[in-house]
């Protein structure tokens, strides 16, 4: 299984960057990488071009001539002023949070469903099995970034593989019998591995700020099943 990590990116700075959405002097930007798994969340706080270099101006000195008398020490001569250059700008503070320090935070935070089956063992050949899966129909949860608190709003699609080629797209997580939302029919006998497959995807807000998640959050978990051959009974 692949592990699911977030990944938050403060950056401190005033460079101009687009982001997702700005109130203020704060923008935010949330996205989900589907191939490296990661959710990234960057915000920036600060008016761009707002770092001023400022020169120093030289102190006057006066251009008077003082007249020198023989019996008294010599006036010292005037120094000449230094040309101050422009103070470097200072460099933008980045501060990264690595996946490596937040993932298990993450993981106990998404959850992780776990296949089930109607009837749960002594499946057999021809006989309708009723699927479904314990995770949750929406997930919530709020993650403070530069003082600035930022709810993250998910809901999976499911996509249920039954190990005999046949395969089945729902947003609904079954239901237990006699509902029956989620079933299928094994032809053949023997070991089947099902697949489930929950893609998280929504929207955050923080504020009056709104906008949806660019990418989306995979988990995947898998069970085996053996289906039996169903015994024929005759009666004379």
């Amino acid at each position: 299984m692949r592990a699911t990590l977030v990944v938050i990116l403060i950056i401190f700075s005033s460079i101009n960057a687009a982001y997702g959405a700005c109130e203020g002097e704060t923008c935010i930007d949330v996205k989900a990488n589907q191939e490296s798994n990661e959710v990234v969340i960057t915000v920036k706080k600060g008016k761009a071009g707002s770092q001023v270099s400022t020169t120093p101006k030289p102190r006057p000195t006066s251009t008077t001539k003082r007249t020198w008398i023989p019996w008294l020490p010599k006036p010292p001569a005037a120094s000449k002023p230094v040309a101050l250059g422009p103070k470097p700008s200072p460099k933008p503070r980045v501060k990264r949070i690595s996946g490596s320090q937040i993932s298990d935070q993450v993981k106990s935070l998404i959850p992780r469903g776990a296949i089930i089956t109607q009837p749960l063992d002594n499946i057999l050949v021809n006989q309708s099995v009723n699927f479904l899966t314990n995770t949750p129909m929406h997930f919530t949860t709020v993650l403070v970034v530069l003082g600035t608190p930022i709810t993250i709003h998910l809901t999976p699609e499911f996509l249920w593989e039954f190990g005999d080629g046949n395969s089945q797209s729902t947003r609904l997580a079954g239901a237990p019998y006699p509902l029956m939302l989620i079933e299928n029919t094994y032809k053949s006998s023997g070991q089947k591995r099902v697949e489930l497959t929950t893609t998280w995807s929504g929207f955050w807000r923080a504020g009056s700020l709104s906008a949806p998640i660019d990418g989306a959050i995979v988990q995947k978990v898998s069970r085996q099943i053996d289906v039996r051959p169903a015994r024929g009974i005759y009666r004379g």
